[in-house]
């Protein structure tokens, strides 16, 4: 590899770095605000070749990816950021930063797979690796919105003081509510459901997951 190569890779790399401060509020907004639209965007852009698709926004995935990052920073900033578990298992997340991301992201990445899967086999759609990569992609817009918002409201309520806490407690039960409305909306729209059907598919869904997350948070306590 020659000089020129090494800069033109640094090139890239930094103008893709920059790009994520403008191209990661337009894509949170954007899911905040109009987020089954958003969704439908992400379903569209599957349609492109890959190295068309989200010319406009973040890829899903990756906005998700700096949910967390962005999560983590706040942490360290405010000096909560060195908490360890007791358990052998929570010693192993814990020991660096890269395990405990890379934790975090499995336990957000539930949610997202598990309404995917739900969504394909309410549609009588076969689940492979090609069908699920569209709805998958489409939750995790979803995903990545709350991670940042829940991330915030637990950082809230471990902060010291009444008005922290009860902040965080507010900004993760709004968020909540909003999550489990737009997946209402979602499954409604996507398939046609009845109302009460569609409320149960998500109540169902988001429950069974949270209880998963909740298991393996224990195990690692």
């Amino acid at each position: 590899m020659n000089f020129l190569t090494i800069l033109r890779s640094v090139e890239d790399l930094l103008y893709e770095v920059m790009s994520w401060l403008l191209f990661y509020p337009r894509t949170l907004w954007m899911t905040l605000t109009h987020p089954l639209k958003t969704m439908k965007y992400s379903d569209q852009e599957q349609q492109d070749k890959p190295e068309k698709q989200y010319l406009e926004t973040l890829s899903p995935p990756l906005f998700l990816v700096l949910s967390l990052l962005l999560a983590h920073a706040v942490e360290i900033a405010i000096g909560l950021g060195d908490e360890t578990g007791r358990g052998r298992l929570a010693r192993i997340i814990t020991q660096n930063d890269q395990t405990l991301l890379g934790f975090r992201a499995l336990m957000f990445s539930l949610h997202a797979i598990a309404f995917a899967w739900v969504a394909l086999r309410l549609e009588g759609k076969r689940v492979d690796r090609d069908s699920l990569r569209a709805p998958f992609f489409a939750q995790c817009y979803l995903s990545g919105a709350t991670t940042i918002l829940i991330s915030l409201g637990s950082i809230g309520i471990r902060y010291p003081g009444d008005a922290a806490t009860l902040t965080g407690f507010a900004v993760i039960a709004v968020t909540t509510v909003w999550y489990l409305a737009v997946q209402w909306n979602w499954l409604k729209r996507r398939l046609g459901l009845h109302p009460w059907r569609a409320a149960f598919a998500t109540f169902a869904t988001y429950g069974v997951t949270t209880g998963c997350i909740f298991f393996a948070g224990a195990l690692s306590i």
